[in-house]
């Protein structure tokens, strides 16, 4: 049986570390307003969360 804690800390640090470094992109070098820069760190971080979780659903399939 995979260990489901470490399934959920790469998807929290994979969420965490894109929302963080879009947001400060988006709202620093990128110009947009930080309501702007907010959500697409949010969107960001939903689609990196997703990732870690696909990924490490196929390596718990092999």
């Amino acid at each position: 049986m995979p260990d489901a804690s470490a399934d959920l800390g790469s998807t929290l640090a994979a969420l965490t570390a894109a929302f963080l470094l879009v947001t400060a992109a988006a709202g620093t070098l990128l110009g947009f307003n930080w309501t702007q820069a907010v959500l697409l760190g949010g969107i960001a971080a939903v689609v990196a969360a997703a990732s870690a979780w696909l990924t490490a659903r196929r390596a718990d399939a092999d």
